[in-house]
């Protein structure tokens, strides 16, 4: 009998490739260039761009994209309320000296560029993966009127369980991902990075393992996995940067539990090769908490030295068995029932000698909307 995790996985992971499988019939969408990505980015988060281009004040100047401003500014007032308690939150307990030179490490992260940033502004590097494909930031104001106006309301629904729960629901954002007219983790990456004050340099594909990539793609291949490494590399800069300090953010689309790792065995250690490496996990299932991604968790454990993360992330028994040093934020709360076999007994022991624990002010996790966040901040100092 499979694992209860893995049970859990596998349906996921075959919608993705179902509905990727579907996606491929549906014709190319134009994709933004450098030279505009900001702009694109820009408008499908509602913001009006700087003038210039006919084609985008066309379409800024439409009832259908002042609609989308309101409705994205709206939400966008609440959630700048819960960003201003993270960045509060990071400022008092997350200091951290040299984190203009450490790379961030983000497993099962979806699109979530928002969370991250919040936690970690200053890192130089983000290294994301997930099931999700990377996909393309669509170039909105080539579309026509009635495309446009789908392509805005995709854009709303993508961003619909991330504004209000501050996490994303995995098999709703397999079909939020792969409609017609938004295609991927991208374009979401891009409207956050708009969003949150950010200036797009460069998107551009990546392929760490190109050689395996020509071996997979050969039409005799005797055989390949069932799904591709695809990878993506944002280039930009926050607003106010010095001219020429750029960031970058790659994000990989892969199956990285172990059995599938064959395929890309470099995989976990190219993601953990650059250090000093802080780790995040957030709202991940409890995916590390069997050994399924035992290398996913066993590369966090060796190659990074402070981990975020909330009760679904690293089981608390292997940082502690590891030396660890953890600290607890906000309340312990058995998983919702359809993960409840990610319960912690000893977290909850935990939880309750640690008392009085830091509260938070902000959602994080599962239940974090009904006020009852949990956040576990590690450090390894060897």
């Amino acid at each position: 009998m499979k694992p209860l995790i893995l049970r859990l996985l596998s349906p996921l992971l075959a919608a993705s490739l179902l509905v990727g499988s579907a996606a491929a019939n549906v014709p190319q969408l134009p994709a933004a260039t450098p030279g505009n990505a900001t702009a694109v980015a820009q408008v499908l988060a509602g913001i009006e761009p700087a003038p210039g281009d006919p084609r985008i004040d066309r379409l800024v100047a439409s009832p259908e994209w002042r609609a989308h401003r309101d409705w994205v500014q709206a939400r966008w007032a609440e959630v700048r309320v819960r960003l201003a308690s993270m960045a509060r939150w990071r400022e008092s307990s997350l200091a951290l000296a040299d984190c203009e030179k450490r790379t961030l490490i983000y497993p099962f992260s979806g699109p979530d560029f928002l969370n991250a940033n919040a936690m970690f502004p200053d890192h130089v590097r983000y290294v994301f993966f997930s099931l999700e494909r990377p996909g393309a930031l669509p170039d909105i104001a080539e579309l026509n009127e009635r495309q446009q106006a789908r392509a805005l309301e995709d854009v709303r629904n993508a961003l619909q369980d991330i504004f209000e729960r501050n996490y994303f629901i995995t098999d709703y954002m397999t079909r939020q991902l792969t409609t017609p007219y938004l295609k991927g983790t991208v374009p979401v990456m891009a409207v956050m990075m708009a969003l949150t004050g950010h200036r797009i340099v460069s998107i551009e594909t990546v392929d760490p393992f190109p050689e395996l990539t020509r071996e997979y793609a050969r039409p005799d291949a005797r055989s390949r996995p069932k799904k591709l490494l695809r990878g993506a590399r944002i280039i930009y800069a926050r607003n106010g940067d010095a001219p020429g300090r750029v960031r970058t953010l790659e994000y990989y689309s892969l199956d990285a539990t172990d059995r599938a790792l064959h395929w890309y065995p470099e995989f976990i250690d190219y993601v953990g090769r650059q250090q000093p490496a802080t780790a995040f996990l957030k709202s991940a299932s409890y995916l590390l908490h069997d050994q399924q991604f035992a290398r996913t968790r066993e590369m966090l454990l060796t190659r990074t030295n402070v981990v975020v993360q909330d009760d679904t992330g690293i089981p608390l028994r292997h940082l502690t068995a590891a030396g660890w040093g953890v600290q607890f934020f906000g309340v312990y709360a058995a998983p919702i029932k359809s993960l409840a076999y990610g319960k912690q007994p000893d977290l909850e022991a935990a939880f309750r000698a640690a008392e009085p624990v830091p509260p938070l002010a902000f959602p994080f996790g599962y239940q974090g909307k009904d006020g009852r966040s949990t956040l576990l901040l590690a450090r390894r100092d060897r």
